[in-house]
């Protein structure tokens, strides 16, 4: 009971403060508006800009990760460290109700990039997964949706054009053009846009350099960051939707993620106990307000069956309204982990680079499409009120739902390409593909697949 009055202490604080604030964009399945006509659902894209109450959010405080063979055969011990490094980023976000966002930086790529790593085409590995991993926890691209079409009508000879914003501020939930509180967009509807002759806003910063004032999750959702640069950390924008989706204040009904049951933990010679003792089953469908924080933690697996060497059970508080009073009361859970949450692999993704895929065809991961929408739970009337949300992002509980994010392995190659009478087909006119790496501003760590010097690479690249 302390531990509820002053969870409710601290929010009712946090209301009394109003600040300026950065912005957010919210990620989700495919609203039925959201066609490819007009810029939704392209190569590479995992979900569209959700509208506010709409958010998709992760349900358990613990998520596990680990990986296969194919990366460890590729990226070896060196990016298990990367990957490792953009998990504690992601672990050390403070729990939502006490992210003051006006304190955190509204610029977290390099400014300045590693010279070496940009002029041998070195991409981060740290930052992509960094930029990853938060699109699959919800949030979308906040440089991409500022502005984007609702819809394109055709009459009497003349196109016309809804155009919305889906960027937010998290203290009054206007929308606003003004990404991390410093970088201002405007756009222009284009059309045809290739490939696929779509529509769409093309939105562009005012008076800004390209590095200024760019989110972490905007690389993902849109884009991924150049050779040479990477991601400190993450950005106002990107606390900001954290915050917003996982803060105590936000109540969904929702239901409990697939393999969560109630934990016994009382004694085993007594009668189980619990909120719920009569049944002792676990509330599936309540009330719930935000879970406050996710974490990652790594787990060992077996690279030949693709399950984890040893299950690793995670026992968590769940907060929950009750379905009867509606006082606010809790139920221990727990959780099973026979397989990682998150499964990074790797392997060849030359087939994306013609066709637009994510981080331009260095990655594959999957499409918000398994994720589950809520929003008839949360209809006042069934069958009415908002559609597309909100809802939950599953944790794995089979292979089927796991997040699997693969990292290309194609290594070092030239995109040659001929057009309208120009030819750029000889060793020295492709546009070259990076390769994989891990460094900061002065130092380049490591170039995958793991043991590739830089001498190996400027061979590779450039034939000196």
């Amino acid at each position: 009971m302390q531990r509820l009055i002053q969870r409710l202490c601290t929010l009712t604080a946090a209301l009394l403060v109003v600040t300026k604030a950065s912005a957010f964009s919210l990620m989700g399945p495919f609203a039925s508006w959201q066609a490819a006509s007009i810029g939704y659902n392209l190569p590479g894209d995992i979900g569209g800009p959700m509208n506010l109450f709409e958010g998709y959010r992760i349900t358990v405080p613990v998520l596990t990760f680990g990986y296969d063979a194919t990366f460890l055969n590729f990226f070896g011990s060196n990016g298990v460290v990367a990957v490792q490094s953009a998990m504690d980023v992601l672990n050390a976000i403070p729990s939502a109700d006490q992210i003051v966002v006006t304190n955190m930086p509204r610029q977290a790529v390099s400014t300045i990039p590693n010279a070496t790593a940009q002029g041998l085409q070195i991409y981060d590995l740290k930052s992509a997964v960094l930029s990853t991993v938060l699109g699959q926890m919800g949030l979308a691209s906040p440089e991409r949706w500022v502005f984007t079409l609702r819809d394109r009508l055709v009459a009497q000879n003349t196109t016309n054009y809804t155009v919305i914003m889906r960027h937010f501020d998290p203290v009054t939930w206007n929308p606003t053009n003004r990404v991390n509180d410093g970088a201002v967009f405007t756009y222009t509807v284009v059309e045809p846009l290739l490939p696929g002759n779509y529509a769409a806003t093309v939105n562009t910063l005012v008076g800004s350099p390209r590095n200024i004032y760019r989110t972490a999750a905007g690389a993902d959702d849109s884009g991924s960051i150049g050779p040479g640069e990477f991601f400190g950390g993450l950005t106002r924008d990107d606390y900001g939707g954290l915050k917003y989706l996982l803060r105590f204040s936000n109540v969904k009904t929702e239901t409990l993620t697939a393999g969560v049951r109630l934990a016994n933990i009382y004694s085993p010679y007594g009668p189980a106990l619990g909120t719920n003792a009569n049944t002792n089953v676990a509330v599936a469908i309540a009330r719930r307000p935000g879970i406050g924080k996710v974490s990652f933690s790594p787990i060992a697996v077996d690279t030949l069956l693709g399950v984890a060497i040893r299950a690793v059970t995670n026992t968590y508080v769940d907060y929950y309204y009750h379905p009867t009073n509606f006082y606010l009361t809790n139920q221990t859970l727990e959780r099973v982990s026979t397989i990682p949450d998150v499964v990074f692999t790797a392997g060849d993704l030359a087939s994306l680079i013609t066709t637009g895929g994510s981080q331009s065809a260095r990655l594959a991961r999957p499409t918000s499409a398994r994720w589950v929408n809520q929003s008839a739970l949360n209809s006042v009337v069934a069958g009415t009120g908002i559609t597309s949300g909100p809802g939950v992002i599953p944790a794995g509980t089979s292979n089927a739902t796991a997040i699997v994010i693969t990292l290309d392995t194609l290594g070092p190659s030239r995109y040659n390409f001929s057009r309208a009478g120009e030819f750029f087909l000889t060793p020295r006119l492709p546009n070259l593909n990076g390769v994989w790496g891990y460094f900061d501003s002065t130092t380049i760590f490591s170039v995958f697949p793991d043991g590739t010097t830089l001498q190996d690479l400027d061979r590779q690249l450039y034939g000196r």
